[in-house]
């Protein structure tokens, strides 16, 4: 039984950018094939209980379109919201299905959001937040916070690194389409651990995080949102509907229909390039992959593919 207490007190979730077993992903990584359309903001106060304080005030909704790193931030303030939107929708598929970037500076200085997705903008599902972070002590304004007490929670990670979110995570919940997710949205953590004011995890504890930042930057400053995995757009299939990039499953060969070389990459699960190949038009490639599922991805198509034998 004391092994089993001491465990269980010891228990950690995924350690810092650049360490072993991390899960953070570098804003430049080819993983990424897409980011926000659009971004609109529901600022909170910069402190919650201070309604004279004012509300949060650096950056403006669009900073948080495009890619990480080169619009700025927008700093959303105490519970503050921002919801954006994915034209194609993300779509759940083997591994991480996107990304949350925030722009802190230090490992383990921490502004922590919760996360939400949504296929209509109507119902939600919020990912299954933990925060093991000790509740006794209120982090300061600048306090730390370890990041492997953290999982399932925005801002774990520092910049130029996004916190990853699987859908799959979310299968069970019925008001949702893992398969079509057009909206995403991010939840300011209020780091108070007043009961009456903070917020708390999906077991009930408390987050403690950095708090009170009675600052015009008060809050998750939210710089981007990542797609790993989406559903193919409407534009990236000809007019006669039939794919430009097919996959016999038989033989296990990607199949060109295109007019047009295809300049080809494919990703294992962990978002890794294993193959980068030129295939030439109306002709077929052998795939000589471990089994498993796979991205291909070309100029402006991406197909999913499983490979079940070893060749």
């Amino acid at each position: 039984m004391a092994c089993f207490f001491s465990i269980s007190c010891g228990a950690q979730f995924a350690p810092a950018a650049g360490q072993p077993g991390s899960t953070a992903l570098r804003a430049d990584s080819s993983c990424f094939i897409n980011w926000a359309k659009r971004c609109s903001i529901q600022r909170g106060y910069k402190q919650i209980n201070l309604p004279d304080s004012g509300f949060a005030s650096v950056g403006m909704a669009a900073a948080a379109e495009g890619p990480a790193a080169t619009n700025g931030v927008v700093s959303l303030g105490d519970g503050g919201i921002a919801t954006l939107t994915f034209n194609p929708p993300i779509t759940d598929g083997n591994g991480f299905d996107f990304a949350v970037f925030e722009n802190t500076f230090l490992d383990t200085f921490l502004e922590l959001a919760f996360v939400e997705v949504s296929t209509d903008s109507l119902s939600w599902a919020r990912f299954p937040a933990k925060s093991l972070t000790q509740t006794k002590t209120q982090t300061g304004a600048f306090g730390f916070t370890q990041p492997t007490r953290i999982h399932q929670l925005a801002g774990k990670y520092r910049h130029p690194y996004g916190t990853p979110f699987d859908l799959k995570d979310l299968a069970m919940m019925s008001n949702i389409r893992i398969e079509e997710i057009h909206y995403v949205r991010i939840i300011d953590v209020i780091g108070s651990i007043d009961s009456t004011l903070g917020s708390k995890d999906s077991e009930g504890r408390m987050i403690n995080d950095p708090w009170p930042t009675l600052f015009a930057s008060s809050g998750f400053d939210l710089d981007a949102v990542g797609v790993i995995n989406q559903l193919p757009s409407a534009s990236s299939l000809p007019i006669n509907k039939k794919s430009i990039l097919g996959f016999n499953p038989i033989d296990e060969t990607l199949v060109s229909n295109c007019a047009d070389p295809l300049h080809l990459e494919i990703f294992n699960s962990q978002g890794q390039r294993v193959i980068q190949y030129t295939l030439e038009p109306h002709t077929a490639l052998p795939l000589h992959l471990l089994p498993g599922m796979y991205s291909v991805r070309s100029e402006h198509h991406s197909i999913k593919i499983i490979i079940t034998s070893t060749r």
